[in-house]
Formats: C-alpha cells, sequence, structure tokens
C-alpha cells in the first residue's frame, strides 16, 4: 500500500477573515474561483452550509463534466472550515481537508492541510491548491462589496484588465454589452435613446431557464435608456426606464496601472427594487469580469438567485 500524503499551504490576504470565510460557501462567489479550471464553464454549484450538508461543483470541460464533491464536517466561521473531498472522475477516494483563518493586521492568514491524498496525485493537488487559492485573491481584490450610499442608491465597483479603451468598448459597443448585460445599439451623445434587449440565459455559454418569480421573461426583456452624460472613455450616465418611474445609472472608469476601475451607480431607487438591481448589477458585472479575464461566466439564473436572496435578507435586517 502506498503511503498517503499529507499537503500543507498558507496564503497571506489582504481582507478581512470573515470576507475569506465567507468566500468558501457563498455559491456565487465560490463558483468563480473555486475548483474552476481555466478551460471550463462552471455550469453548477450547490452548497449546503451546514455540518453534515454537502457541496457539488460541476465544472464543464471540453464538453465533459467533472464533479467536486464533499461534506462539510466543521463551520467555525469566520475561524475553520473542514470538508472531505473527492473528484469521482477521477477517483472514488475521500480526503479531507481543513481550513483555519486568523487575523494578521488589516487582513489575514489562511491555512489549508489536505490529508490522505494518494502519492500520485500529490503534486497535482498541490500545485492546484496554489492557484485556487491565488484566483480568491484576485477575486477578493477586484470585487468589493456593494455599497449602500442611500436609501435609493446602489453603488458597485470592479477592477477589470486594461485598457480603459477596452473596458468603454464594453459598455458602449452593442454586441460587446451584449456579452455581459444587453443588447442594443447607443449613439454616444447626450440625448440620444435606445433599447437594451436582455436575454439573460443566453449570457452564459450554458443556458439556464429562470425560476419560477421570473419566468414571464424567460424569452428576454426590452427596456428604454436615454444617454445623460457622456465623455469616453471615463464615463457614461443613462436614464433606466420609462418615465416617471425610470432611475439613472453612471458607469465611471479610471485607470488603476494595467487595471480599470470601473463604479457602477444606480440611483433614483424604488425601496422594493433595491435587491434586485443590486443582485442583478453583482451578477451582471461578475460576467463582464470573466469575459474580460477570457473565462466562461457561470449561467445568470442560479447566481442571480443566490444574490438577490442576500439582498433581500440584507434589506430586512
Amino acid at each position: 500500500m502506498s503511503t498517503l500524503r499529507t499537503l500543507r499551504i498558507s496564503r497571506h490576504f489582504d481582507a478581512s477573515p470573515e470576507r475569506v470565510f465567507d468566500a468558501w460557501l457563498d455559491p456565487a462567489t465560490a463558483g468563480r474561483w473555486l475548483y474552476s479550471a481555466p478551460n471550463g464553464e462552471m455550469v453548477k454549484v450547490d452548497i449546503d452550509a451546514r455540518v453534515g450538508g454537502r457541496f457539488c461543483f460541476t465544472d464543464r470541460r471540453d464538453g465533459e463534466d467533472v464533479e467536486h464533491v464533499g461534506e462539510y464536517l466543521e463551520i467555525d466561521r469566520p475561524r475553520r472550515l473542514v470538508f472531505t473531498f473527492a473528484v469521482p472522475k477521477y477517483s472514488e477516494a475521500y480526503t479531507k481537508v481543513s481550513i483555519d483563518i486568523v487575523p494578521v493586521g488589516y487582513g489575514c492568514e489562511l491555512s489549508l492541510l489536505h490529508e490522505d491524498v494518494l502519492p500520485e496525485w500529490a503534486d497535482a493537488t498541490q500545485e492546484g491548491w496554489g492557484d485556487i487559492l491565488g484566483k480568491l485573491d484576485t477575486r477578493l481584490q477586484r470585487d468589493p462589496s456593494r455599497q449602500l450610499l442611500a436609501a435609493d442608491t446602489a453603488r458597485f465597483e470592479r477592477l477589470l484588465p486594461g485598457p480603459i479603451e477596452r473596458v468603454w468598448s464594453y459598455l458602449t459597443d452593442s454586441d460587446k454589452r451584449a456579452q455581459w448585460l444587453g443588447s442594443g445599439a447607443m449613439e454616444q451623445r447626450v440625448g440620444s435613446e435606445f433599447q437594451l434587449r436582455f436575454d439573460h440565459a443566453q449570457l452564459s455559454q450554458t443556458p439556464v431557464a429562470p425560476p419560477p418569480r421570473f419566468a414571464s421573461i424567460t424569452a428576454g426583456k426590452t427596456t428604454h435608456h436615454r444617454v445623460l452624460a457622456c465623455q469616453p472613455p471615463t464615463l457614461l450616465a443613462i436614464s433606466w426606464g420609462d418615465e416617471p418611474d425610470s432611475s439613472e445609472v453612471s458607469f465611471e472608469l479610471a485607470r488603476s496601472g494595467e487595471q480599470v476601475r470601473l463604479t457602477v451607480t444606480h440611483c433614483k431607487l424604488k425601496p422594493t427594487d433595491v435587491a434586485g438591481v443590486s443582485g442583478g448589477w453583482h451578477t451582471h458585472l461578475n460576467i463582464l469580469a470573466d469575459r474580460l479575464d477570457g473565462h466562461l461566466p457561470q449561467p445568470f439564473w442560479p447566481v442571480f438567485s443566490h444574490l438577490l436572496s442576500r439582498y433581500e435578507q440584507l434589506s430586512q435586517g
């Protein structure tokens, strides 16, 4: 019998222990960095975040589905997470992963212990965890939390791969915008009116139908807009929806080294719309980031549903 291996890896994060811990258990977040292959499409993420609950990440690679599965053994937010782990496509054997997080200054130190690894998989597993934690670090840096500036105003910031002209084109070019938000020709001129055509299920390679709550827009929806401000390539502001109930969205772009900081602010919202709008922008901006990174995004509706539930809980708390 081969002697099973124990692997250890540590990494510092410039983020709070709570934010790092939660990234492992939030389906909308974890699917963007955990167990995802560079050439894969994370088509499904199921997380039952309780002791005894199970998880399953389904990554589609070259037409084949690879499942990463396990059971949560310990959940002690934000200090410790322990779970079993297996990739049945390659081995039926279950291993054990322990994650410990301790605060260090303004950030934290994560230590990962992976036990019972077969010797022939040890090097690949060690390298894999290094890549995975690197992806987590990138996501934490690029995707800060939503800011609720006022009862009717939500703001999101994202650090995106440059140059700034490329990011601008994904805001203004119909074909590029259709890959993450909605299609529709727009004149870059104040006062010009245009429409956006949304087809949420088509934003990913693998379409997923909306939940019953949103069945009325299964075939998509069209919204009306007007350009309020346009200063290429740093500022675009548009109305959102029809008068007298329209709101306003601004997109501000600023160079940040080789990256671009995109700030999206949606104001003049009805209180009942804040959670849905927040979940929508969060999901769409995830897709934009993935597109600019050259990755296949997750299906829209499952991610949006998780985020909508989160923002609805925040609005009630």
